[in-house]
């Protein structure tokens, strides 16, 4: 299946944000989509993921009409916010790597309810239709962790694809970013 400019994968976006009622854990799954831009890459020496694949791209173009459509700001174009929020997304994971070893070894209580922003925790639990027994806290946790930062990288890109043109995250997406460094030391030097 080629991708291509039209929303096709939307879908995806969706059906990720409710696999999070049906069982946390299938959060998890959020894996791919932080796997798999890098190694379309690596195997075709191109951003395919971020111009034809990436789900949450097809989701913000839904949005297109009711967008204000408006090119963003020239200090959310340079170098500078696309690094901030790839260091804020770094830091993120490395919190949910570090909080996930910490609770593995009985150090932390686990999170039970969904974060945004790292820090806000909703005030309401997600409801679980088919828990599954026996799943470990560590796995809880690595799962709500997970979902976190989807659902809140989620938000931060409605919110941009709504004040300016949709594929407004698109151009400060960490993942976007991260490929693009990846291609440029690649790449060979020219003599």
């Amino acid at each position: 299946m080629k991708g291509n400019s039209t929303s096709q994968y939307f879908w995806i976006t969706a059906v990720y944000f409710l696999l999070g009622f049906v069982n946390i854990t299938l959060a998890l799954s959020a894996l791919a989509c932080m796997i798999l831009p890098f190694a379309m890459a690596a195997k075709t020496g191109k951003k395919t993921w971020c111009r034809g694949y990436c789900p949450r791209a097809d989701f913000l173009k839904l949005f297109s009409r009711i967008s204000k459509r408006k090119a963003m700001p020239l200090w959310m174009r340079g170098v500078n916010i696309r690094n901030g929020i790839l260091t804020y997304f770094c830091m993120n994971l490395m919190l949910i790597l570090f909080s996930t070893y910490m609770v593995s070894q009985g150090q932390m209580a686990p999170i039970e309810r969904v974060r945004l922003f790292i820090a806000f925790e909703l005030p309401f639990a997600m409801p679980q239709m088919f828990p599954i027994p026996g799943v470990s806290d560590t796995l809880l946790h690595f799962s709500y962790r997970m979902y976190s930062v989807m659902i809140s990288s989620t938000i931060l890109g409605l919110i941009l694809s709504l004040l300016y043109k949709p594929a407004t995250w698109c151009a400060v997406c960490p993942v976007s970013t991260m490929t693009d460094r990846m291609l440029k030391h690649s790449k060979p030097a020219k003599n």
